[in-house]
């Protein structure tokens, strides 16, 4: 179990050396403007933290998203632990916030449970969120997605909290009788584009249930921690958030990454 936790963390030490020796890091930078890395025009993108982290996690991508010339914003969460339902209802408020002083459609980046959220976000907003990416994010909430033996920490934290806040049983479950799992369902349908990007080796989700038969899946190489700083899944967002229309013909999840 906790040799599952510091591979995972090596890991995530090694993707983010190696994006930091990336020259697709530093696109946007002068001395690195010519990487073929395509930029935007100031499309505005939120970005969600996963389980148990915060916006922290994800400020180098953040960073890295304004120098390509996006309009990158935080998510306001400071520790992904909780209702996730109250979480998205706080998030709607300011995702639409965000569209109307853009004037443009939001693209939505989640990481894990990030994920599941904007999934969520981009069925209730469908005429505000353009697109949703998820990264190592399931397309369905319960615990058996999970890993085993780190999805078992994971649900004991989440028990200790749930004790020390009062919440309901099973609170973020498929279980939990506020129904957000069943309206996180029916908003998965309703989104207008939904792009996954898995990896077969995640050692905290189960790969397979990150697969959607309906949208865009793209395959990487590392562990579910360092998705947030991996460089493959950095060029991948920057051909995602440079499409236009429709998707495009490769959706095949076992295709080889851009």
């Amino acid at each position: 179990m906790f040799f599952d936790l510091s591979v995972s963390s090596f890991d995530y030490l090694e993707q983010l050396s190696a994006l930091m020796r990336d020259p697709i890091f530093y696109s946007g930078q002068d001395l690195y403007s010519g990487q073929g890395i395509p930029r935007g025009s100031g499309e505005p993108v939120v970005l969600l933290p996963g389980y148990f982290a915060g916006d922290l996690a994800m400020g180098p991508m953040a960073r890295w998203l304004r120098r390509i010339g996006y309009d990158a914003y935080l998510s306001g969460i400071d520790f992904n632990l909780g209702c996730p339902r109250e979480k998205v209802e706080r998030l709607e408020a300011r995702v639409i916030g965000i569209a109307r002083a853009s004037g443009s459609r939001v693209t939505l980046i989640g990481h894990s449970l990030g994920g599941v959220l904007a999934r969520s976000l981009g069925g209730e907003l469908p005429q505000v969120v353009s697109r949703v990416i998820g990264l190592g994010a399931p397309i369905r909430l319960d615990w058996d997605v999970m890993n085993r033996r780190v999805g078992s920490i994971m649900q004991s934290m989440a028990g200790l909290w749930q004790v020390m806040s009062g919440a309901r049983e099973n609170c973020g479950t498929a279980s939990c009788p506020c129904g957000f799992a069943r309206t996180l369902a029916i908003n998965a349908m309703r989104a207008r584009t939904f792009i996954s990007i898995h990896s077969r080796e995640d050692d905290v989700v189960d790969w397979r249930s990150c697969v959607d038969d309906h949208g865009a899946n793209f395959q990487v190489r590392g562990r579910h921690l360092g998705l947030t700083v991996n460089r493959e899944v950095y060029r991948l967002i920057a051909e995602v958030l440079a499409w236009r229309g429709n998707l495009p013909a490769l959706t095949d999840s076992n295709a080889p990454p851009l």
